[in-house]
C-alpha cells in the first residue's frame, strides 16, 4: 500500500507514479508522447492543475534502484479545496496507451494550516552557525521562514520513503538528529545566501550539495532511519497489448 502524503494549503505538493509491466519490473513512459499529461482534481471535483513536461513545475524523469519513475515537485494548493486530490495519468508504454485512460489514483492529501510546521531545527541552531557579525536584517522571521522551506524540501525528497513529517525539534521523541542537521545545513545556506556577504553562490551550493547526497543516500538506502520502507508503486496500470490476430495464427 503507497503512503499518501498530506500537505498543507500553505505548501507545495509533491508526486509521483511509476508504471509496472506485469513481470515484476517497472518501465518508462514513452517521453516523447505529447499526450503525456497529469491532471490534479482537488476533493470537490475540479482540476486545479495539469502536468506536462514543460509546465510549471514540469513532470521529470527520474529512477531509483526499483527502476523509473515520473514525478513532480512544487504543486501549489492554494486553490485546492481540503480533502483527498486525484491524479488523472495519460501516458503511453511502446507506443500503447496504459489502461484504463485515464488512470485515476489518489494523490495526496490537502490538510488545513499554514504548513509553518513541523520544524526540524530551530532558529538558535541555525543562527549558532552563522558568522558573529550577521547584519540585522536577517530577523528570526526570515530564519523561521528559511527552516520551514528545509524542512519541507526534506519532506518532499523523502515521500514516500518514509512516514512524514518527522516529529517537530521541539516535540518527543524529536526530530531524528540526521534530519536536523540537514535542515540545519539547508536553512543556513538559505541565510547565507539572503545575507549576500562573501561569495554566498559558493557557500550555498557547498551546503545544498552535503545535504542533497545524504538525501539521496536515504533514498537508495544506504543511510536508514526508523520509519523507512522501500517505495511501492502508486500507479498500478496494466500496459495494453492487443491479442494476436486469429487468422495470422499457425494451426
Amino acid at each position: 500500500m503507497s503512503v499518501l502524503g498530506k500537505y498543507a494549503q500553505g505548501d507545495k505538493a509533491r508526486f509521483d507514479f511509476r508504471i509496472a509491466d506485469g513481470l515484476g519490473n517497472f518501465v518508462e513512459p514513452d517521453w516523447e508522447d505529447p499526450g503525456l499529461k497529469v491532471e490534479f482534481w482537488d476533493a470537490k471535483g475540479t482540476m486545479r492543475f495539469q502536468a506536462g513536461k514543460t509546465s510549471s513545475p514540469p513532470l521529470t524523469l527520474a529512477s531509483d534502484r526499483y527502476g523509473p519513475f515520473v514525478a513532480i515537485e512544487g504543486i501549489e494548493l492554494a486553490d485546492f479545496s481540503l480533502g483527498v486530490a486525484s491524479a488523472r495519468i495519460f501516458c503511453k508504454v511502446s507506443g500503447n496507451a496504459v489502461l484504463p485512460q485515464p488512470t485515476i489514483i489518489e494523490a495526496f492529501e490537502v490538510v488545513a494550516g499554514t504548513g509553518l510546521e513541523p520544524a526540524y531545527t530551530n532558529i538558535t541552531r541555525v543562527r549558532n552557525e552563522l558568522p558573529l557579525d550577521v547584519p540585522s536584517q536577517l530577523s528570526d522571521a526570515a530564519v523561521s521562514q528559511f527552516i520551514h522551506d528545509a524542512s519541507r524540501r526534506i519532506d518532499a525528497a523523502l515521500h514516500g520513503y518514509y512516514e512524514l513529517p518527522f516529529p517537530g525539534i521541539e516535540e518527543n521523541p524529536c526530530t531524528p538528529a540526521l534530519i536536523e542537521r540537514l535542515a540545519r545545513k539547508l536553512a543556513l545556506a538559505d541565510c547565507l545566501a539572503f545575507l549576500g556577504v562573501l561569495n554566498q553562490a559558493e557557500f550555498k551550493s557547498q551546503f545544498e550539495e552535503q545535504a542533497l547526497s545524504e538525501l539521496e543516500r536515504l533514498r537508495k538506502g544506504e543511510l536508514r532511519l526508523s520509519g523507512n520502507h522501500p517505495p511501492l508503486s502508486v500507479y498500478q496500470g496494466d500496459i495494453f497489448q492487443d491479442e494476436p490476430d486469429q487468422a495470422d495464427m499457425l494451426d
